[in-house]
């Protein structure tokens, strides 16, 4: 990834952003940390270009030192005075200082991806555009049927058996799912899914269930709540008029 496309991330970014919440779904935090690199002897006379010039490299890529995929990065600057050069190397140990927005899913992690791929047995997506996270038929729930035939849906789609098919999940659509696992080789991160939990699915499907879930929640508490404090509901008196 060139310096511009990179500068073009970090401005994209904006300021510092805490850890998402479930409603974002999207597993990425912002840590301040201090990392190690080590520049190239070229470089000495521009430390500050040589430290980005290496920064712009680990963009979207995992870096263990980050515990994550480095997404973006802002307020970075070398720290300290005692840089090294490495025995039998020749590259220069410098510390920088950096904001970092880390995607740094777990397992448990609900993320909320774009189909990409439909198959008999499978299901593809991408997180955040860029991370490849599949979803195998057995971590599917038994609700969900196949259909090949969909003519929107290159390779079909999963249509529920519940509802007559509204809940749909074709090429294109978002779906809230469950982390099973995280796997990386040579430092690209690859996700194993499951809509077998609670709160997966197709993501309007999701918000809905959700909103009527919630409302549901609310009513039976207000309802119930004369008779746990003990209360009586209070009838209504006929008044009497007075006799004379």
């Amino acid at each position: 990834m060139d310096s511009a496309a990179a500068e073009a991330g970090r401005k994209k970014s904006g300021g510092s952003r805490k850890q998402g919440g479930q409603g974002e779904r999207n597993a990425v935090i912002t840590k301040d940390v201090i990392i190690k690199l080590g520049l190239h002897p070229s470089t000495v006379g521009d430390a500050t270009w040589g430290t980005r010039d290496l920064l712009n490299g680990m963009l979207m890529r995992h870096n263990d030192q980050l515990g994550g995929v480095l997404m973006s990065y802002n307020n970075d600057k070398i720290v300290g005075s005692d840089a090294r050069i490495l025995a039998m190397a020749g590259y220069v140990d410098v510390h920088v200082s950096l904001t970092a927005h880390v995607f740094c899913p777990t397992v448990g992690t609900k993320l909320l991806g774009k189909v990409n791929k439909v198959g008999v047995d499978f299901i593809g997506l991408l997180v955040h555009e860029v991370f490849n996270a599949s979803i195998a038929a057995d971590q599917i729930r038994e609700e969900f049927i196949h259909n090949p035939a969909d003519p929107t849906s290159l390779g079909g789609c999963w249509e529920s058996a519940v509802d007559g098919g509204k809940h749909r999940i074709g090429l294109g659509a978002k779906v809230v799912f469950c982390v099973k696992s995280v796997s990386e080789y040579d430092d690209v991160l690859h996700l194993i899914g499951s809509l077998a939990e609670e709160g997966t699915g197709e993501e309007g499907h999701v918000r809905e269930h959700n909103t009527h879930a919630s409302t549901g929640a609310g009513s039976r508490k207000k309802k119930s709540l004369p008779s746990s404090l003990g209360m009586e509901t209070p009838r209504a008196t006929k008044s009497k008029s007075s006799k004379k």
